[in-house]
């Protein structure tokens, strides 16, 4: 096959119609935090494109996803997509778009608050689920390990743990990786939101009707709060940080109630 017949299968392929979608997930029992949150963003995204999916649970679903991100979703048993950020990317190229009206600069302003949620509050979701040891020892630990044996059970936390470490202190802004410090980063995610959902509504409005519209960073930010106001864990200092906002405790019942949004969970 030449590399111009590749190019053209390849684009016919985008605009393929969507016939099946398997999203691939941890079994019950051994999600934590961060892939929660992930997943029922991506569970709202789908249903907002009223794509239906059937779920399947596999223990290994960290280690066979392309890119480390989770759940992973099988387009027509060919197309694989790893995590929010590839899913909006891919059913854009399917024709599969909420945002596609929007301005240049509102389109730059969902970008940012996207990228608040994916860097920043990930990072805190990791930092509370590894990090804390209370959580780590009651509920990761546990939860992490439910589908392994010795020595993985012993080898693949030790490893992760020291992964999300890294990842924490990556993060340019952070002087240091304390309880203390992750509060004030929270606190600042929640202001950055709280700000910009300044009244009732979504993140964004027609211009045309000036009446609010669902799109991905809506889905994208109702799916980490809601995984996070619905966790529950020994130590949850950042959950009590967000929901002392309660513009945010606002956003989740507004969308649920007038754009009939809903966490569903297998």
């Amino acid at each position: 096959m030449s590399i111009v017949d590749h190019f053209t299968e390849l684009s016919s392929s985008f605009n393929a119609e969507i016939e099946t979608i398997r999203l691939i997930d941890h079994p019950k029992g051994s999600e934590l935090l961060p892939s929660r949150c992930e997943a029922t963003a991506i569970k709202v995204l789908l249903e907002k494109h009223k794509l239906k999916y059937s779920v399947e649970t596999k223990a290994n679903v960290e280690y066979i996803s392309t890119n480390g991100r989770f759940p992973i979703l099988v387009f027509n048993e060919k197309d694989i997509v790893s995590g929010f950020s590839e899913l909006v990317k891919y059913l854009a190229r399917k024709g599969y778009s909420l945002s596609e009206h929007l301005s240049a600069e509102d389109k730059c302003n969902m970008d940012t608050y996207a990228a608040l949620i994916t860097g920043r509050l990930e990072a805190l979701e990791l930092y509370t689920s590894w990090l804390i040891e209370d959580n780590y020892t009651r509920v990761t630990l546990p939860a992490y390990t439910s589908h392994t044996t010795w020595p993985l059970s012993s080898l693949l936390p030790f490893y992760k743990k020291r992964q999300v470490v890294r990842l924490v202190a990556s993060q340019g802004e952070w002087n240091d990786i304390s309880p203390e410090m992750m509060l004030i980063e929270t606190k600042a995610v929640a202001t950055a939101l709280s700000h910009r959902l300044s009244k009732p509504g979504t993140f964004f409005s027609d211009p045309a009707t000036n009446k609010d519209i669902i799109t991905e960073l809506d889905c994208l930010v109702y799916g980490h709060l809601n995984a996070i106001f619905m966790t529950k864990l020994p130590s949850y200092r950042m959950k009590r940080a967000l929901g002392l906002q309660p513009r945010l405790i606002e956003f989740c019942k507004y969308v649920e109630a007038k754009h009939d949004m809903r966490a569903q969970r297998s």
